[in-house]
């Protein structure tokens, strides 16, 4: 059985550094990313460059459905493959003291970093 990592946020920055990290270890790198292609892409050929196979997987961490499609898709087409190694790393900051943050700039920092976090684990167990 192939055992692969997946890394949400995976597209830049420490994400990024991670997935690099993993591929280095001998994982071919799931990397998650919303809307940068561009530098998933970047990501790709770092993972690559590594040795190791690089599979890009845009999906928003926080819906659920879409979740579920994505990856889901993606489990039933490797039934040969396990996802052993899984970082949480996407996230998001709104910037803006407490009395004069919006709900629906709460609801979007809790919806990536919290209930995207159970979306991916639930899917991924």
């Amino acid at each position: 059985m192939q055992s692969y990592a997946l890394v949400t946020g995976g597209s830049r920055g420490i994400g990024r550094a991670i997935c690099v990290k993993l591929a280095g270890m001998g994982y071919p790198v799931i990397i998650n990313y919303k809307g940068n292609k561009t530098a998933a892409e970047e990501t790709a050929a770092l993972v690559t460059a590594q040795g190791q196979e690089a599979v890009l997987m845009p999906f928003d961490v926080a819906d659920k459905k879409e979740v579920e499609s994505v990856l889901g898709k993606w489990q039933e087409e490797h039934k040969d493959c396990v996802i052993e190694v899984l970082v949480n790393n996407a996230g998001i900051r709104q910037d803006a003291l407490l009395a004069f943050m919006s709900d629906e700039q709460w609801h979007s920092v809790m919806d990536t970093s919290l209930q995207g976090m159970f979306n991916i684990t639930k899917q991924v167990m």
